[in-house]
């Protein structure tokens, strides 16, 4: 499932986009009205969070305009500083699925989100398989054949990007973005660390040896052969 942020204020946006591609969407981010119809225009977006104060075109005529165009139409959700009722009915009538009023919580930013998906019948997926890995995003829980796996959160997060990734190769700098904070960026050795003490952890379950490859000098990947 595919996002566009647009946000002029680059770190909420950074803080959303991070938000999302942890609940396994795709992002794309602009920070300017205009740029945001051209990105609209020239590749489909299942959703969009505009906010409503941008340079270039404010969100409300971006809104209207993006109703105009033919297709397939994308969810909107607004986000906007004005707690106004005037405003927000305003964003709703330009053709905004809904709204929400920053800052938010990311628990509501999820649930509006969801809610969203669930009207457009597109759930966000919370559960991921391969073979009989189980990962849980609800409940941070995973297991191999049903048996559990106790997996520190930063394990959580690398084992997640993996699946995600569906067995196509993710690099280290991917793993350290699904995994680590901004300002708590770790070297390549510390990922290879915790690549190798889930290793560990699902040899113990009697996963196969070789469930998470390596792909020298780039990154890793689940093995196809066991999905």
């Amino acid at each position: 499932m595919k996002v566009l942020i647009v946000e002029d204020d680059p770190v909420i946006a950074g803080a959303v986009a991070e938000l999302l591609q942890h609940w396994g969407l795709v992002t794309e981010t602009t920070g300017n009205g205009l740029e945001a119809l051209a990105l609209l225009e020239a590749s489909p977006f299942d959703l969009v969070l505009l906010d409503l104060n941008l340079p270039g075109l404010d969100g409300l005529e971006v809104c209207r305009r993006l109703r105009r165009m033919p297709g397939n139409q994308p969810l909107v959700l607004m986000l906007t500083a004005r707690d106004s009722l005037d405003d927000n009915v305003l964003g709703l009538e330009q053709g905004a699925d809904d709204y929400l009023v920053k800052p938010f919580e990311p628990a509501l930013l999820k649930a509006r989100i969801q809610a969203l998906l669930r009207r457009a019948s597109r759930p966000l997926q919370e559960d991921w398989s391969w073979g009989g890995l189980k990962l849980s995003l609800d409940g941070r829980t995973a297991s191999f054949n049903q048996q559990d796996l106790r997996l520190t959160p930063k394990e959580h997060a690398l084992l997640e990007a993996l699946m995600k990734a569906g067995g196509r190769t993710c690099s280290k700098d991917q793993l350290i973005e699904a995994a680590w904070a901004w300002a708590d960026v770790p070297g390549d050795e510390s990922v290879k660390t915790h690549v190798k003490n889930i290793r560990a952890k699902l040899n113990q379950t009697g996963a196969p040896a070789d469930l998470i490859e390596t792909v020298y000098g780039v990154g890793f990947r689940l093995n196809a052969s066991h999905a």
